[in-house]
């Protein structure tokens, strides 16, 4: 079941949460404790949890961007078009855990961050994840960073390049 507790309290610690200078080539952190509900039968984390996690760390970082706020206003939609993961260590239940976030890259239409879930000093996971902006149809990265005031020019990490490139053939077949 989606942690729609965790959501709610995400979204109301955004609106109350004093605001920070917002600084997005920055490594933007999110912390959590696993719970009961986030576990499968070898009481870890479900692999399918990480991904909610990094989902998580995204709205927490669109609310404090304003992302959030200018998607509802416009009526469009943060999706993922894209991802690749590799799990390194089990991430336990009630242990404090955080989820690192970076932005390594942008090109035309998509944002890629990198997202990595830390427990107890040891990185447990590690995530591509391409992102964008959709209402019937991509919406430029240029345009959504204007409309957040940001002034950054297109980039891309070589590794993310590499990635990107062998991730659009498969988005080319039909």
């Amino acid at each position: 079941m989606y942690p729609y507790l965790r959501l709610a309290s995400l979204f109301f610690r955004g609106i109350f949460a004093k605001k920070k200078p917002f600084q997005p080539l920055e490594t933007q952190t999110w912390s959590f404790r696993p719970g009961i509900g986030d576990i499968d039968v070898y009481l870890e984390i479900n692999n399918g949890r990480h991904f909610v996690f990094f989902d998580l760390a995204r709205y927490d970082l669109a609310i404090r961007m304003g992302l959030y706020k200018w998607v509802r206003k416009t009526k469009s939609a943060f999706v993922v078009a894209g991802s690749s993961i590799r799990y390194m260590h089990r991430v336990k239940p009630w242990r404090k855990s955080k989820v690192k976030t970076k932005l390594v890259g942008m090109d035309e239409h998509f944002f890629y961050f990198h997202q990595e879930i830390w427990q107890r000093n040891k990185k447990c996971s590690s995530a591509l994840i391409r992102t964008g902006v959709r209402k019937k149809g991509a919406i430029p990265t240029k345009e959504v960073m204007t409309a957040m005031n940001l002034n950054i020019d297109q980039f891309m990490e070589e590794w993310v390049k590499q990635w990107a490139k062998w991730d659009d053939l498969y988005r080319s077949e039909k």
